[in-house]
């Protein structure tokens, strides 16, 4: 892997291969002998196949191609499998400079730099009909299409499910309010997603990130929205300026179960799947309201043998909670509601492994709430170390007014150090109150 610093990290396998599954590099080498190549895919590892390409960078090279790594050209397997992260160029024989271009010589025929000018054109893209710029990109915990992250509980905290961050003034004129579900259309395609609405996104425009898959959520594929423009000189697509019109998505009625064991089938118009400690959580949307919820309770669940479930039902109110229950252990918990589910997210998470013998505690978790003595951490901010952000607002009232000072009391904010913005906008947040 070669990040944006053109540092080179050799990746190294974390779980088994499932089943029959072949790494990617066998499975081209024995199409390729099946179709004759046989001779020039005869590699028999990894190293192999990266010693070749450290050897191709450096053919006819000398010095005249910026990318040269014929240092490893003929790299052992057991060099390969201990071999550390990297910047090229590594000519052989040289030494690798972390900065290019110092001495002030590029990779031309004299030597200097080299400017282009495509004369590309500013087009115009918003119009009434789509008046909003969709920028699509990644959050700080998951990698591309959760490809690597989804499996994670810890890293699927901070943001469970898909979002559209809209400003309050853009959120106000489409009559659209924090943690509505929203729909995000360019006219040909369209997706389906949680409203964020926020300061932080400017005027005009909306962010959608990139991660979820229909493999974790029913609409919120946001490359199907980007359109076939890219730019005629390097190739990349529009992916950041794209025209798209935001409306609420009227639903009648909302959802939110925690399940030890993930659904099968989901019968909802919007829903978002993440993988949690003891299980998985799940946000639903639903354009409809049923007759009988306990039918969509029982397929989430899975109707497991010699199981018990409770139920809630407030039918003028329209709020319904099932919990689903084997012994001690949770199997499964609903809540529904005519509008966003107001049960902490993290609480009801918590409760797939603990355990429930008592009447009283499983009453507890139909209520929605810890119950008097019990604590809430509110939604993770620091996914490193499990901190919630009433668990630092409450730190910032004992006197902790620093990100370093929350970093001592809770270690938030103390490993990767990507939530520390956040923990910042609380602190100012309670210093706010505190003056008012």
């Amino acid at each position: 892997m070669t990040n944006s610093e053109r540092r080179i990290s050799r990746q190294r396998s974390f779980l088994p291969l499932p089943g029959e599954a072949q790494p990617d590099w066998k499975i081209i080498c024995d199409v390729a002998k099946r179709m004759g190549f046989g001779d020039a895919f005869d590699f028999k590892s990894p190293s192999e196949i990266f010693a070749e390409h450290a050897a191709l960078s450096a053919f006819e090279n000398n010095g005249t191609r910026d990318f040269d790594i014929g240092e490893f050209e003929n790299i052992s397997e057991e060099a390969f499998d201990r071999l550390e992260p990297f910047q090229w160029p590594r000519r052989a024989g040289s030494v690798s400079s972390p900065r290019m271009f110092g001495d002030g010589r590029f990779f031309t025929s004299d030597k200097k730099a080299l400017f282009l000018t495509t004369g590309a054109e500013d087009v115009p893209r918003i119009t009434n009909a789509f008046p909003m710029t969709l920028n699509s990109g990644r959050i700080r915990d998951h990698w591309h299409t959760l490809t690597r992250t989804g499996k994670s509980q810890r890293l699927s905290q901070h943001y469970g499910e898909p979002f559209a961050e809209i400003h309050p003034e853009d959120a106000a004129r489409h009559n659209i309010k924090d943690a509505d579900l929203v729909r995000v259309s360019t006219g040909s395609a369209f997706i389906i997603v949680r409203a964020l609405v926020s300061a932080r996104q400017r005027l005009g425009s909306i962010f959608v990130p990139m991660h979820w898959t229909d493999q974790f959520a029913s609409k919120a594929r946001v490359d199907t929205l980007v359109p076939a423009i890219v730019d005629p000189v390097s190739g990349q697509p529009a992916s950041k300026n794209i025209a798209v019109r935001v409306e609420r998505f009227v639903a009648e009625a909302f959802g939110f179960a925690v399940l030890s064991q993930k659904p099968k089938r989901i019968d909802a118009e919007y829903w978002a799947l993440a993988k949690c400690n003891g299980g998985w959580r799940v946000e639903l949307g639903f354009a409809t309201s049923r007759g009988n919820w306990s039918t969509l309770a029982a397929e989430l669940f899975g109707e497991p043998p010699n199981a018990e479930t409770i139920a809630f039902h407030d039918r003028q109110s329209g709020r319904y909670r099932f919990a689903c229950y084997r012994d001690e252990a949770l199997l499964g918990a609903l809540f529904l509601a005519p509008d966003p589910v107001a049960v902490s997210r993290d609480w009801a998470v918590g409760q797939l492994t603990a355990p429930h013998a008592r009447a009283a505690v499983r009453f507890r978790l139909i209520a929605g709430r810890p119950g008097a003595g019990a604590t809430d951490k509110g939604a993770t901010v620091c996914s490193c170390f499990g901190v919630g952000a009433n668990e630092i607002a409450t730190a910032a009232r004992r006197g902790c007014g620093t990100v370093a000072a929350i970093g001592e009391t809770l270690q938030a904010g103390m490993s990767c150090g990507s939530c520390r913005a956040e923990i910042r906008a609380i602190l100012d947040a309670q210093n706010l109150e505190a003056a008012e």
